[in-house]
């Protein structure tokens, strides 16, 4: 991923609530941005690729995953090798509309609702 491409033609597709912060999401040509709050004036930046919200949505149509069921059922390191990788694209899917953040957990884990 070239740095000069990744924020060309950036729009804003939407927002996840997580469990402490918002989540804003932008779309590229090659991708999705997700931007978290640091402080006052300081954000995070996560590139997810175009191909995770698709995989997930294949995958787990229907159903209550976690964070830690995309890096055990779909054999994808390359999407879903880190946690927050894998965390990010799950609030890509929010954001898309895609999936919903419940409320219930799993043990501590957050539960997605991939629709």
């Amino acid at each position: 991923m070239n740095i000069r491409n990744m924020f060309k033609d950036a729009r804003f597709i939407g927002q996840a609530a997580g469990d402490r912060q918002t989540y804003s999401v932008f779309e590229t040509a090659s991708g999705y941005l997700v931007a978290a709050p640091r402080s006052s004036h300081n954000y995070s930046l996560t590139f997810v690729q175009r191909a995770a919200p698709e995989v997930i949505g294949r995958k787990f149509h229907g159903r209550q995953i976690t964070v830690n069921t995309l890096k055990s059922r779909t054999h994808r390191p390359d999407l879903f090798g880190a946690y927050f990788d894998r965390l990010n694209a799950l609030y890509v899917m929010v954001a898309l509309s895609k999936a919903i953040k419940l409320k219930k957990r799993e043990g501590r884990a957050m539960l997605f609702k991939i629709k």
